[in-house]
């Protein structure tokens, strides 16, 4: 149900280190808060007529109450995508929960949803070899796609098809593609490896407008939940210690932390009336020195 055709650059970057504890984390996704993730409104032939847009709803999305809306508009081969730069050099092999929620408002005459397409380097020398895609719409044992409601897709165990042998079909299992091509592994090509889109298929993608939202990606049992908002949660920093924990520290946009270690720090400095003691020399407010009364 789709086609390709378009010409982007590789880039080779250094592997995403993966741990094996079984850890979870939510990080919300949203303007200026984008945390890996990058807009890229392509094509696959004619100028693109799609846009892509953080928004409230539609409904009730499984994750917060925003989304990340992808609309194709008049040409059908318009590619409007987000993509993830953070998993570049992580084996399929290493994949250990991969799934995510679509809705549709529009579906065009494909009966299509939002799906995921996945850049592969099967020799490990940094250039894309193929493209891995995800089609709900070819998920018969998970469900037919029903307009204006939040379903449930597992991409890990569910049916993929391959560019390079110019599907679909055959449809196949990741765990299939992996016992032929052990090596494969994510690769960022025009802004990340791990892609959430729509059209790039003519006539079937024709004005399909849709949404995608918690996007979780496990990596040697450790998963990351994408949550797609509108706007970025927890402005103003953390209250607790406990918010800092379990990859929180992440969620926060004002202040930014680079790690855990300083958002527990900004907890412990911080005295509740917006001001850190880290401002004052580490020594806390000076009293009746240049202070109004």
């Amino acid at each position: 149900m789709k086609k390709r055709g378009f010409a982007v650059v590789a880039a080779a970057v250094a592997a995403l280190a993966s741990g094996a504890a079984v850890l979870a984390a939510t990080v919300t996704v949203a303007p200026g808060h984008m945390d890996g993730w990058a807009v890229d409104n392509d094509t696959c032939g004619a100028a693109t007529t799609g846009s892509v847009a953080f928004v409230n709803g539609p409904g009730t999305p499984p994750a917060g109450s925003g989304s990340v809306q992808l609309t194709v508009g008049a040409n059908g081969d318009s590619y409007p995508t987000v993509r993830q730069s953070d998993y570049n050099g992580v084996k399929l092999s290493a994949l250990t929960a991969f799934d995510y929620s679509t809705y549709v408002s529009h579906a065009g005459s494909g009966g299509q949803a939002a799906y995921i397409d996945l850049y592969i380097d099967n020799n490990k020398d940094g250039v894309r070899d193929d493209i891995l895609t995800f089609e709900p719409v070819y998920q018969t044992s998970q469900g037919a796609v029903v307009p204006n409601t939040w379903q449930h897709w597992d991409a890990l165990h569910g049916l993929w098809w391959s560019d390079s042998m110019g599907g679909p079909p055959p449809l196949f299992t990741l765990s299939s593609y992996v016992a032929a091509q052990p090596d494969a592994s994510i690769v960022n090509v025009g802004g990340g490896g791990v892609i959430l889109a729509a059209g790039c298929g003519g006539a079937a993608w024709t004005n399909f407008a849709g949404n995608a939202d918690k996007l979780t990606i496990g990596v040697g049992g450790t998963d990351t939940t994408y949550d797609f908002e509108a706007a970025a949660a927890n402005a103003g920093g953390p209250t607790s210690k406990g918010q800092c924990k379990n990859g929180g520290w992440r969620n926060f946009t004002d202040p930014r932390f680079k790690n855990q270690g300083q958002c527990v720090a900004f907890v412990n400095h911080h005295d509740g009336k917006g001001n850190d003691d880290a401002q004052h020399g580490g020594q806390g407010h000076e009293q009746g020195k240049g202070h109004k009364k």
